[in-house]
């Protein structure tokens, strides 16, 4: 995690927070977290079932395949993790987990778990509609959102704003405040998005401003980075107080 640099007057101990030309929009990421780790959750929408294993702090099965897994924590019983090149929103709040392979979703109750009446992850297209918000993954580099429309989101990636594109997207509401998005993406030319990015998925949540995400990009194994809400320079924008909040 650190890096030792050598200067004229002896040693000092870098960390993240001052490497952004190494690791990127991975910069701020927050520590890895291992509360999972030795645990094994079965899921059923009432049709089917699914498994996840987490055996370690690294290794994990889904339906007894065995995949490597990153997780992060958003909230104090919400994670998101990467399980291989597939993820999961784990919600031990409501006892659901919506695992992601590829691009089917399954979402399911936890067996063993309480689920509170009226509990899911359910469709949020038309709830995301109006929210523009730019995340800050770290060293000025930034992804600004824009949802205009149901199953449309607006993109810019730093350093250039004017640089936008319309983007496919689909959004969960796993437990108010947090939501769940996940954009088709690619990067543009002269901007901080990863070479060949295909696809970013964000959990996010609007009552502490913070995100966690995983990042697809040309077929090596995801980032997984995390981001907070940012406000941009007037040279950024031409409206400082449209960032964050309804357009």
């Amino acid at each position: 995690m650190f890096n030792y640099t050598f200067d004229k007057d002896g040693v000092y101990i870098g960390n993240l927070s001052n490497c952004g030309e190494k690791y990127g929009i991975t910069q701020y990421r927050f520590p890895h977290c291992y509360e999972l780790a030795g645990k094994e959750f079965v899921i059923s929408d009432g049709k089917a079932k699914r498994t996840i294993t987490f055996k370690c702090k690294e290794d994990a099965a889904i339906d007894g395949v065995d995949c490597d897994y990153e997780c992060l924590k958003l909230t104090p019983k919400t994670y998101l993790v990467r399980l291989g090149f597939n993820a999961a929103v784990v919600d031990l709040q409501q006892g659901l987990i919506t695992l992601i392979c590829g691009k089917d979703y399954f979402t399911g109750k936890v067996e063993g778990f309480d689920v509170p009446e009226g509990a899911g992850h359910v469709d949020a297209g038309d709830d995301m509609v109006g929210t523009n918000v730019a995340w800050y993954l770290g060293c000025d580099r930034y992804v600004w959102h824009e949802y205009y429309e149901a199953g449309k989101v607006r993109v810019r990636w730093s350093p250039n704003p004017d640089s936008d594109m319309d983007s496919p997207c689909k959004a969960l509401k796993i437990n108010y405040p947090v939501f769940l998005v996940d954009i088709e993406d690619i990067g543009p030319y002269y901007s901080d998005a990863p070479a060949l990015l295909e696809r970013c998925l964000f959990l996010q949540d609007y009552d502490h401003m913070m995100t966690v995400g995983i990042v697809w990009a040309g077929g090596e194994t995801p980032m997984m980075v995390t981001g907070f809400a940012k406000f941009m320079d007037v040279e950024e924008t031409t409206a400082k107080n449209t960032v964050a909040g309804a357009s």
